[in-house]
């Protein structure tokens, strides 16, 4: 069916004597795709620390100690995207760099992505004017192609709710090949995977026409095969981990609801398109997917009630739903239909749309770019400096990722991403410096006294313990002061047990 759909691009060539500014596949693949590339190399690079947990877990299955973050010690299941490190393992398995790869792949997908999104539109809106314009709005937006490649699974995430989509919206019986790869998939790369690939196959079955019995002939292979991956996923984690659930879960679950500001940000930023999904749905008459588009409202509103109880984000463009952007921007067509009476009206609504996007959001995304480019040099220089220490060293700190990737050392996770007891027990400065790691890193930033101020909260209440100043000392600080954007950034401190660092003579620290 995939070759069939991918054909369809090539056949959708201009009628004669069709101007220029009317071709769909122009101005709905061709100049996104150029748009999506040009982003991807200004922001090549990009990636934030928690990417870097995937990777450790990647190499060391690749290195046959299994899905360890610190080999040997009690399995936990530190990340939340199972499938993508199976991939990643695979890849450093064959030889290949897995940062470079899951930058490479995130462009690849990137563009899959453009393309899977054209053909759903194709197939929902064609052939109203302007069927196209949601993947320009898409490509448009820095901060879709800057999460893409930034070696999260988010690329591999849309990929697959795309193409559970475009199998829903499709009327070739063929259209179960696409599900019994996307609906499994969407479970074993997410916690949410099966909540989505639920809503897909409860309006796939309302969707079907004919007998109870059609319905469930049709439908029971992906749903059985769901259920499968469910169950066996479900084992293989209890077997593995002993929790039901990844470790990520239980670390970031939070009771608090989010800010006014956040679901002020929330509204600005969705009022224009939660708009167009209610005209569309109002107008569902005139739909010719009405239950596909049922299904992609529901999973953009899915992720946002996902999102809350984990963390309070209640912002379409942060990494936890940029993955849904597609489906939040799908009806953008049926509404310019809708409002433009004239001609005259479609245009400029069209340019406001896109300007509003491009002008409004890239200088925080340079800004963002920056400041974590900022931050990876820094984590860099951190490792050089613990790469040579003894293996034996355990390294404690709340940005658990690049460091412990690039060093291997033991790594205590002060976050709880990847420690059990701090995930359920909750973070206590007892229970910390109780497991007396030989190496503390923090980010810091230097005050107008020359004091080092801790910048995470936990990191302050183990500096003010008594117990951390009699048993550890500044060793190196890493970074230098600079200003990005708005945001102030300063760098790393390294502590080191002192009597640890005397045993192995290592320079002693000094007093902080």
């Amino acid at each position: 069916m995939l070759k069939n759909d991918l054909k369809a691009v090539e056949d959708i060539a201009p009628p004669p004597g069709q101007s220029v500014w009317q071709q769909p596949f122009l101005w709905g693949l061709a100049l996104p795709a150029v748009v999506f590339l040009a982003q991807a190399i200004y922001l090549w690079g990009f990636t934030i620390d928690d990417v870097a947990i995937s990777y450790r877990y990647a190499l060391h299955l690749a290195d046959g100690k299994g899905l360890a973050w610190n080999p040997g010690g009690a399995p936990v299941e530190g990340y939340s995207n199972f499938l993508w490190v199976l991939i990643l393992a695979a890849v450093k398995w064959i030889g290949l760099d897995i940062e470079t790869a899951a930058g490479v792949s995130g462009v690849g997908l990137g563009m899959f992505c453009l393309v899977l999104g054209f053909l759903l539109c194709r197939e929902l809106w064609a052939p109203r004017r302007f069927w196209w314009l949601p993947v320009l709005l898409v490509a448009l937006t820095p901060e879709w192609t800057m999460w893409i490649i930034s070696g999260l699974e988010i690329a591999l995430f849309c990929t697959l709710v795309l193409l559970s989509l475009l199998g829903l919206a499709s009327k070739n019986p063929a259209r179960q090949r696409l599900l019994l790869i996307a609906l499994p998939g969407l479970v074993l790369t997410r916690p949410e995977g099966l909540a989505m690939a639920g809503i897909v196959l409860a309006c796939g079955v309302l969707a079907e026409h004919g007998s109870a019995r059609k319905r469930i002939v049709t439908w029971a292979a992906p749903i059985l095969v769901v259920l499968g991956t469910v169950v066996g996923l479900l084992i293989f984690r209890l077997v593995y981990f002993g929790s039901p659930l990844p470790n990520t879960v239980y670390a970031k679950f939070s009771g608090s609801l989010p800010s006014l500001r956040q679901v002020g940000d929330w509204l600005i930023f969705g009022i224009p398109f939660l708009l167009a999904w209610g005209v569309a749905l109002l107008g569902r008459r005139d739909l010719r997917h009405p239950w596909t588009l049922a299904a992609a409202f529901a999973l953009v509103i899915c992720q946002m009630l996902v999102v809350l109880p984990v963390i309070p984000v209640m912002y379409f463009l942060h990494r936890y739903q940029i993955a849904f952007l597609p489906f939040l921007v799908l009806p953008v067509p049926f509404l310019l239909e809708r409002i433009s009476r004239s001609k005259r009206w479609i245009v400029p609504a069209m340019v406001a749309i896109m300007v509003t996007w491009t002008l409004n959001e890239w200088p925080q995304a340079d800004i963002w770019y920056q400041s974590e480019k900022y931050w990876k040099q820094t984590r860099r220089e951190v490792a050089g400096y613990l790469a040579p220490l003894p293996r034996n060293a355990t390294v404690a700190l709340i940005d658990a990722g690049f460091i412990p990737y690039w060093t291997d050392l033991s790594a205590l996770d002060v976050w709880g991403l990847c420690d059990r007891s701090a995930a359920r027990e909750g973070f206590s400065v007892a229970a910390t410096l109780e497991r007396n790691p030989e190496v503390y890193v923090m980010a810091v930033r230097i005050g107008d006294d020359n004091r080092l101020e801790p910048q995470q909260g936990r990191d302050r209440l183990i500096v003010k313990s008594p117990g951390f100043l009699e048993r550890y000392g500044i060793w190196r600080i890493c970074g230098q002061p600079r200003e990005v954007g708005s945001r102030s950034y300063d760098g790393y401190a390294i502590f080191l047990n002192e009597a640890w660092a005397k045993e192995h003579g290592i320079t002693a620290p000094a007093q902080p």
